[in-house]
Parts: structure tokens; C-alpha cells; sequence
């Protein structure tokens, strides 16, 4: 447990940190323009650099993780990431090297969401492949736990560092101080990474040569279905966290004029109660049903957008803070849920790779756009409402796949079942 949720902490410490730098500091650092809404919009840009490279390390991590283990695959990533973050914290800024700076910060971001995208699918997999059958919501909502404390950490570092510096001591030198400390939490990673063990069905399924020899080929192939149908119901999750932790701040400092210490306190509040209700979401899951809480966690979101959204528009700080209370609770229902319920839409032989590639695909088009797309609606409509009402055409997306899975994990299961027949018959002729 300890070695799973480790990553998943860095992995949202890093995006997080990240996200709320790219919100309060980044565009005035790196992309300053005469246009405050062009300047919001190339940092959210390099934001969303990270998610596309997301899939690409999904599909190579998930590979050589469903080929040669999980163990080993989870070091690399986390290393990966881990050391593209501290690089960031060493870059020089526009003032100081011109064009070369927002490349440089580009690149670190694209290999730092490369090292990402096979962290989330490796851990999951290794924790529920050692974990009882009937416990898997619990221990899959503890490694689901690491978002919230990555958050946390994440959010706390930088409001004491809005707290305790200037804001030219800020822009000079303190926003490098969150980056740089990843290179702490990736050490103490590796220490507890070296001691576990490798995955109980993976070393069974060595031990009879069952292990498939081309994973990522093989879930494309047979499993692509359901590939899609895990995109669509993570979508709306991954829109939702990534606006609250990005857009929505960005917009209380710049739309509803907050200190930028209180927007992230607002965040920090919403990341605790976030907290809480990933673990009932996974307790929940083990009584009641996988699919039965990740709709119930679906359908919430609709109505922790409007409250956001509308908690902004009035401009109080303690509605806002209120609001963040309720937004978090809402919100951490269905991630809860969701590492025991992707884990169970796919078979061992690709599971790795199948749950990383639904999960990284659905962060880019979810997560990684809707900074962007969320600044787009406002520029055009005029009204951040717009944005809630996406969010709740997503939800609406989320219901639909989750409903629809049971179907075509039956579907694929015969269809798995008729091709090994085949292939047993082939051997005998």
C-alpha cells in the first residue's frame, strides 16, 4: 500500500504544483503578452503538453509492465517523473533566456507526463492483483488517496509560499522551491519501492507461461471496446478535478479578484473533504457495487459544478470556502470507486496496459484540454456557467459507459473464450 500510494502522491504532487503554478505564476514567467487572455491561454497550453504525452507513457509503461513485470516498470516511471519535475525548478525564465525558456519548460513538461502516464495503471494493478477480491474498493480507494494527499501537499507548499514571500521573491526565486522538492518525495519513492514485491498474478502467470508477448497489440486488438467505453467514463472526472484545480483558481484570483493565498486555500479545502469521500467511495464500492457508486459519484458532479462555479460568481470568501468543502465531497465519490472497477473490466494477460491507456486518454481529453476549453467557453459565452454545463454534459457521458460495460466486458469475455478455443483446436490439428 505504502509503495502504490507513494507514486500516486507524487504523481498529483507534481501535476498539482505544476497546474496551480501554471494558474498564479507561469504565464507572467514564461508566456507574457500584451493580452491577458492570450497569456492565460499559452500557459494553459504547455498544461495540456503534459497530457498528451500521458497516453504515450501508458501504452510503452503498460507494455513492458504486462511483459516483464510490474515492479520494475513503477521505478522507471516514478524516476521519470519525478526528475522532469525538479528540472523544471531549475529552468531559466522568459526575462532571462527568452524563447528558450517556455521550449525547455514544454519539453520537461511532455516527459514529465510521459513518466506519469505509467504510473497510475501500474500502481492500481499491483494493488489489486495482491489484494482479497471482496476488499478491492477499500484498497484501491487508499491508493486513490495519494490524489488527495499529492494535492494537499501540493497546495499547502505553494499557499505558504504566497503566505511567507513577497511577490517579487516569488517571482524571482520562490515558485522554484515546490518543483525542486519533488526530487525529495522521488527519493523517498525508491526506498519504498525497493522493498516490495512483484504481483502475485503477474509471478503466476510467468510461472506458467501465460504472459502475453505483446500486451499493447493484444488490448487493442481484443479489448478495444472496452478501451473506449473506460475513456468515456473517466472523462468527466479527470474535466472536473483539472478545472477545479486549474481554471477555477486561476479564475478566483483574475474573475473574482482573490488573494492568491485564499484561491488556493479554497483548493486545499476542497482537497481534504476530497480526501474523505475517496475513501467511503471505495468502502461503499465493496458493499454496494463498483458501477452502483461510480454513478452515484458520476450524477454528484453535476451539481459540484454549479456550486463552484456559482460560490466564484459571488465573490465571498466564505461561500466560496464552504462551497470547496461540499465540491470536494461530491467529487471523491466516484474516483473512490474507480481502481477496483477499471481493474475488474480487464484480464490479467493486458491489464496494465488496458487501464492505463482508458485512464491517460480520458486525462488528456478531459483534464488536460478543459483549462482550455474552459477559457475558451468563457471568452465565448461570457458566463463560467458555461463551463458547469459541460462538465454535465460529461457526466451524462460517464453514465451512459458505466451502464453499458457490464455488456461488453460480457461480450469480450466470449469472444476471449471462443478465440482461445480456437487457438487450443488449431494446436491439436
Amino acid at each position: 500500500m505504502a509503495a502504490t500510494v507513494i507514486g500516486n502522491t507524487i504523481e498529483f504532487y507534481d501535476f498539482s504544483v505544476y497546474g496551480t503554478l501554471t494558474a498564479v505564476v507561469f504565464g507572467r514567467l514564461f508566456f507574457a503578452t500584451d493580452d491577458p487572455f492570450l497569456t492565460s491561454f499559452l500557459a494553459f497550453g504547455t498544461f495540456a503538453v503534459g497530457f498528451l504525452s500521458r497516453p504515450i507513457g501508458g501504452m510503452i509503461f503498460g507494455h513492458l509492465g504486462d511483459k516483464y513485470g510490474r515492479k520494475p516498470v513503477l521505478v522507471a516511471s516514478l524516476l521519470t517523473m519525478g526528475i522532469a519535475t525538479t528540472l523544471m525548478g531549475a529552468l531559466p525564465t522568459l526575462a532571462q533566456a527568452g524563447i528558450v525558456a517556455p521550449i525547455l519548460l514544454v519539453v520537461l513538461r511532455f516527459i514529465q507526463g510521459f513518466g506519469i502516464g505509467g504510473e497510475w495503471g501500474g500502481a492500481t494493478t499491483l494493488m489489486m492483483e495482491s489484494t482479497p477480491a471482496k476488499r478491492r474498493g477499500f484498497f484501491g480507494a487508499a491508493v486513490q488517496t495519494g490524489s488527495g494527499m499529492g494535492i494537499i501537499l501540493a497546495t499547502g507548499l505553494v499557499t505558504l509560499m504566497f503566505v511567507v514571500l513577497t511577490p517579487e521573491q516569488i517571482d524571482a526565486w520562490g515558485w522554484r522551491i515546490p518543483l525542486l522538492f519533488s526530487i525529495v518525495l522521488v527519493v523517498i519513492g525508491l526506498i519504498v519501492r525497493s522493498h516490495i514485491e512483484e504481483s502475485p498474478d503477474f509471478e503466476q502467470r510467468e510461472a506458467s507461461a501465460t504472459i502475453a508477448k505483446t500486451p499493447l497489440l493484444e488490448a487493442l486488438a481484443r479489448h478495444w471496446k472496452m478501451v473506449l467505453v473506460a475513456i468515456g467514463m473517466y472523462i468527466a472526472v479527470a474535466a472536473f478535478g483539472f478545472t477545479q484545480g486549474v481554471f477555477f483558481i486561476n479564475y478566483l484570483i483574475n474573475g473574482a479578484d482573490f488573494p492568491q493565498y485564499l484561491a488556493t486555500i479554497a483548493n486545499l479545502v476542497a482537497a481534504v473533504t476530497y480526501l474523505f469521500a475517496t475513501l467511503i467511495g471505495g468502502v461503499l464500492s465493496d458493499r454496494f457495487g463498483r458501477s452502483v457508486v461510480y454513478l452515484v459519484g458520476g450524477v454528484l458532479l453535476i451539481p459540484a459544478s454549479f456550486i463552484m462555479f456559482g460560490s466564484g460568481m459571488t465573490g465571498s470568501v466564505p461561500i466560496v470556502m464552504i462551497a470547496m468543502a461540499i465540491v470536494g465531497l461530491f467529487s471523491g465519490i466516484a474516483y473512490g470507486a474507480q481502481a477496483s472497477l477499471f481493474f475488474e473490466l480487464f484480464p490479467a494477460r493486458v491489464r496494465y496496459t488496458g487501464v492505463s491507456l482508458g485512464f491517460q486518454i480520458a486525462a488528456v481529453l478531459g483534464g488536460g484540454l478543459s483549462p482550455l476549453i474552459a477559457s475558451s467557453l468563457v471568452e465565448a459565452t461570457g458566463s463560467v456557467m458555461s463551463v458547469a454545463i459541460y462538465i454535465s454534459a460529461l457526466s451524462l457521458l460517464l453514465v451512459v459507459c458505466t451502464l453499458v460495460a457490464p455488456r461488453v466486458l460480457e461480450a469480450e469475455k466470449k469472444r476471449s473464450g471462443e478465440l482461445d478455443r480456437e487457438r487450443t483446436n488449431e494446436g491439436k490439428a
